[in-house]
């Protein structure tokens, strides 16, 4: 780990960001609606990208809970029954909706960055599917997510080719 990963960090969240939302600008609407999963419920663009989001607000809040030393997830916590009540919890968002979201729930994310000391980079809390991990690699978490469902979402639009 390094001493001080703010700034990398910061520039690989930067990096993911501006590669998701300049495909998200690209799209035209029918787009939004193309399924990038369908097994069991499908997820079109529009769900995956609502799934980012809610993702990155719910690891600022573990992230958050780390440094102040609480357990980050009910023991009872379920993964796929997280993912499968995605619908549920976030509906029918716009497009314009989520991309404002999204904006917002980063702005939140690199808020909570820069007040982070150097200790705290080090604490331990447990990620839903990664486990024990570190703050710093909660975001390295956040960025690799965000890289992984951009490239899932190129892959559904390119298909349709």
């Amino acid at each position: 780990m390094s001493t001080d990963p703010k700034l990398h960090l910061q520039q690989q969240l930067a990096a993911s960001r501006a590669e998701l939302m300049a495909l998200l600008e690209s799209l035209q609407p029918a787009q939004w609606e193309v399924s990038v999963f369908s097994e069991g419920d499908p997820w079109t663009v529009n769900t995956l990208v609502g799934h980012l989001n809610e993702s990155e607000r719910g690891m600022s809040i573990q992230i958050h809970k780390t440094r102040k030393g609480v357990e980050t997830l009910p023991l009872d916590f379920n993964l796929a029954r997280w993912n499968g009540e995605l619908k549920q919890r976030i509906g029918t968002p716009s497009p314009s909706e989520l991309l404002d979201n999204l904006v917002i729930t980063r702005a939140k994310t690199l808020e909570m960055m820069d007040t982070l000391t150097a200790a705290d980079w080090s604490r331990i809390g447990r990620h839903p599917s990664r486990g024990l991990i570190t703050i710093e690699q909660y975001y390295e978490t956040i960025h690799g997510h965000e890289l992984t469902h951009t490239a899932d979402i190129k892959r559904a639009l390119a298909a349709l080719v």
